[in-house]
């Protein structure tokens, strides 16, 4: 009876002892993995920074070579200093020239268009936009070419399509600071948002073997209370809809901050992750990784403990019960 009672104890002890170990096994080797993580995740931000940055360097140096083409200056000052204008001027020879000279830089762009100083668009890469009103304040960041690098460029949501938007208008000018009218550049907001969800080629953005996956996006705010993708994820459908996004690091970054920790993302989900705030643009870029994903081989190590200790209080059990069954068959006999 007295040896039972030994192998019970010693089985229930097992079992606890490597409960203890497997739990504190686990948060042990959380630290390191949510470390190795963040590191990670800086690395890719620092990539995703500079390629935005890159981005942005090639589209200034477009505007500036539109701006500083003689041909595009004429075209642009004979349609702005018209007496009148219509829609049949879309076709005029003027206009197809003018058209021609911004097609080359289109790549990043959704349109070009020449606004007057009253923000009417008399000319427009896009020609539904022609004879529409386009606001030179609150939507429309106006600026002049060398004021284009650093300021930050508003961001809103466009009356007639309903998309994430960042338009800049830069005077074209008739005289030595007698402004005839603006170019507008209507920015392709889903070129921008590849450089964060798109891998470069030849980058070192390939994730180590057996990291957890990571997420990037960029966010920004299109109300004062409300936060959204800037624009549609790859692969959605032509109606997909803006849904409000909220969480801590959104927030944080939104607000003008830079850091990192672990928060729950807008889906509910436990993340660490990594945010920093692109003042040009008035967005912010996150980094993130599901914890579930980053503890995965903690989580299997420590139920890897837990296992070997089950068997093992198991084992203590049935030993006891064969050393149990053995006295009694002594006794009998």
């Amino acid at each position: 009876m007295k040896k039972r009672s030994f192998w019970i104890k010693l089985s229930i002890a097992t079992l606890t002892s490597s409960s203890v170990i497997s739990v504190v096994a686990y948060l042990l080797a959380n630290g390191p993995l949510a470390a190795k993580a963040l590191a990670n995740q800086r690395t890719i931000l620092q990539e995703k920074q500079a390629r935005i940055e890159q981005w942005w360097e090639g589209e200034v140096k477009d505007i500036g070579k539109d701006l500083r083409n003689p041909k595009l200056v004429e075209n642009s000052l004979t349609i702005l200093q018209a007496k009148r204008h219509s829609r049949a001027d879309i076709n005029s020879a003027t206009s197809l020239a003018l058209e021609a000279i911004l097609t080359s830089h289109q790549s990043n762009r959704n349109s070009a268009s020449l606004l007057t100083k009253g923000g009417i668009v008399v000319f427009s890469t896009d020609h539904d936009k022609y004879a529409a009103y386009q606001p030179l304040k609150n939507t429309t960041t106006s600026l002049e070419l060398e004021e284009l690098p650093s300021t930050p460029l508003n961001f809103f949501t466009n009356s007639s399509t309903g998309l994430p938007s960042i338009s800049v208008a830069l005077p074209i000018y008739i005289a030595p600071k007698k402004k005839a009218g603006f170019l507008a550049i209507d920015l392709n907001l889903r070129k921008l948002n590849n450089q964060i969800t798109e891998p470069a080629p030849n980058s070192k953005e390939a994730q180590p073997r057996g990291s957890a996956p990571i997420k990037s996006y960029l966010v920004a705010r299109t109300s004062l209370d409300q936060a959204t993708f800037i624009a549609p994820p790859a692969q959605s459908p032509p109606d997909y809809e803006f849904k409000p996004l909220d969480s801590v690091g959104i927030r944080k970054a939104l607000d003008g901050n830079s850091g990192e920790g672990f928060y729950l993302n807008s889906e509910g989900v436990p993340v660490v992750g990594i945010y920093q705030y692109l003042p040009n643009f008035r967005t912010a870029v996150l980094v993130e990784s599901r914890q579930k994903d980053i503890y995965a081989s903690s989580r299997t190590m420590g139920l890897q403990i837990f296992e070997v200790g089950a068997a093992l209080s198991l084992l203590s059990l049935g030993m006891g019960l064969l050393v149990d069954k053995k006295d009694n068959q002594q006794i009998e006999s």
